[in-house]
């Protein structure tokens, strides 16, 4: 019996598309690595859509996807840093680079162990979003405009990597039913995102990461204010609960 099916495969284009990401990055062509960490995500969402058509959803397919999402947002945004941090000197770009990686894979072991989850949210930043934060932060046109832009930067990129380990809810699609003002702002987002992929390649000028900057910061700061009224129902209690499953493990054992 095949181990590897269509959507696997699919699946491993994540993964490939990441690396090569990474492979840019390394090269010195730091913002075409940004743009191909976005063209990860086509692949990301292709292997699920893939799996409900074909009707092959299984087990090994999901820890595959979830194992190609860790490598895709969490490691490989580390290479795009380290790089745009790397005429400050090996050690800064060092200790930058290992920001994402270390809040990704602290995120993953977090949430494989406990279980952190919220019905049609998801918990501290998703890892696509951090990814896309980072890339557009570093590929912005700010970083060409804005005076000692790196070293602003670098609490940005903490704070990024932090807020993987929040409990913060982030709107997610799975189990949800779009409400009217929702639907608008995903299709505005959509539109815009497309027109600023327009005017990158007629300008030659990262406005697409400058969009996608400014759609996570919509995201997570101006979403909250569209949700239904009972999104949140039984949250403050769940996060409480958590939190303090989680000090209680952390005590020492006897």
């Amino acid at each position: 019996m095949r181990l590897i099916h269509l959507k696997d495969i699919a699946t491993l284009g994540n993964i490939a598309i990441g690396f090569g990401s990474s492979v840019l990055a390394i090269e010195g062509h730091l913002v075409d690595a940004c743009y191909l960490m976005i063209a990860a995500f086509v692949f990301d969402m292709l292997d699920g859509k893939i799996a409900r058509l074909t009707k092959m959803s299984n087990q090994f397919g999901k820890e595959l996807d979830t194992i190609a999402d860790h490598v895709t947002y969490s490691v490989c945004p580390s290479f795009i840093v380290y790089a745009f941090y790397r005429e400050m000197g090996v050690m800064t770009a060092f200790a930058m680079g290992l920001v994402p990686v270390i809040f990704g894979c602290i995120r993953h072991a977090r949430n494989q162990v406990y279980d952190v989850s919220f019905p049609r949210f998801w918990l501290g930043t998703p890892r696509p979003v951090s990814a896309f934060y980072t890339v557009a932060v570093i590929g912005t046109q700010l970083s060409e405009i804005v005076p000692y832009y790196k070293i602003i930067a670098i609490p940005v990129l903490i704070w990024i990597g932090y807020n993987n380990l929040s409990f913060r809810p982030f709107l997610a699609h799975h189990g949800r039913k779009f409400n009217k003002p929702l639907k608008f702002f995903m299709t505005a987002a959509v539109i815009v995102l497309f027109a600023s992929g327009v005017a990158t390649a007629l300008t030659g000028k990262p406005w697409l990461l400058d969009c996608v900057l400014f759609e996570m910061l919509v995201y997570t700061f101006l979403a909250p204010l569209i949700y239904d009224p009972w999104d949140l129902e039984g949250y403050p209690e769940y996060v409480k609960k958590k939190k303090e499953e989680i000090a209680k493990d952390m005590q020492p054992h006897s």
